[in-house]
């Protein structure tokens, strides 16, 4: 196992630094480290076989957590967040019932805490908040014609 360890340290050297300087600025950032990200330091410095796939998970953890990358998406953030608070102010405007908005409201946000944390949302979750904002407008105009 020890032979294991060495050649850890040896082949994985600066994703090694790179892991742990992730999960110190994750720590700092929100009280805790990802687990997976943890779990792939540990098993560099235990000396776990590492295999290419996760070799490419440990490359593509580094990539995303480069400053290039965490400005792009501290950007995006800066861009979409105010959106999403907007559509979820924007539920409470309509005329459906208390329990279909906490549901809506409860959705959005969801959406917004993984926004500010991932600092991404997947498409599927991007069209979910487009097509609830079109629904709340027409519903908004709707109301506004009736009055």
């Amino acid at each position: 196992m020890n032979k294991w360890v060495e050649h850890n340290k040896k082949e994985f050297g600066c994703r090694l630094i790179e892991l742990k300087r992730i999960i110190s600025n994750q720590v700092k950032d929100g009280g805790k480290a990802d687990t997976f990200t943890s779990d792939m330091l540990v098993a560099i410095v235990s000396g776990r076989k590492i295999t290419e796939k996760m070799q490419g998970a440990i490359d593509n953890i580094i990539k995303q957590n480069s400053p290039e990358e965490t400005f792009k998406r501290d950007e995006w953030l800066a861009s979409v967040l105010p959106k999403l608070l907007m559509v979820e102010n924007m539920i409470k405007d309509t005329d459906w019932t208390n329990g279909y908005k906490g549901g809506l409201i409860y959705f959005m946000e969801s959406i917004i805490k993984q926004a500010k944390n991932r600092k991404t949302l997947s498409k599927k979750q991007m069209e979910a908040v487009s097509k609830m904002y079109a629904r709340i407008k027409k519903n908004i105009e709707k109301n506004k014609n009736k009055a």
